[in-house]
């Protein structure tokens, strides 16, 4: 995302979501973005499909809750880093999104677009409408293709 787009005022707010993120894969990483969105205040934690958040919180608050969401992500992806967390600059975080690692597949079927789990952003927020037409659930160890087979092992 070019400079013009991160400052952009008459930008909106899901044309933002678009264009080019930078995929953290390590660990180290995650750490420094953290550190980064902490330095800024002024974040809003987006939960798509969900109400949008009145007020941001600092930045504090918002490495909270991305380490929290890291986490889950190690946690369901047993120890194993995969891609899941965006940012369009590491230098100058604006927007930051993270996928669920069980939500991340659903687009490539009749679900829909990908969307994301969280959205960490310095814009203000508004509806974006591809999110109000995108479901896609998350699935649990004993939902799947391989379900079946748990329950005769």
């Amino acid at each position: 995302m070019g400079d013009a787009l991160a400052v952009g005022k008459d930008i909106p707010f899901p044309q933002r979501l678009e264009g080019r993120f930078d995929g953290v894969i390590r660990l180290a990483d995650v750490a420094t973005l953290g550190g980064e969105m902490a330095r800024r205040d002024g974040w809003y934690v987006v939960e798509p499909q969900h109400l949008l958040p009145e007020s941001p919180v600092d930045g504090a608050t918002a490495k909270e809750n991305l380490d929290a969401l890291v986490a889950e992500i190690l946690q369901v992806e047993r120890g194993v880093w995969t891609t899941m967390v965006y940012v369009q600059s590491f230098e100058d975080p604006w927007i930051v999104k993270v996928f669920h690692p069980r939500r991340a597949g659903c687009g490539c079927g009749v679900g829909g677009g990908i969307v994301p789990w969280r959205v960490f952003t310095r814009f203000k927020p508004s509806a974006v409408p591809a999110w109000e037409t995108t479901a896609c659930a998350v699935a649990t160890p004993d939902s799947g293709p391989k379900a079946w087979l748990k329950k005769f092992l």
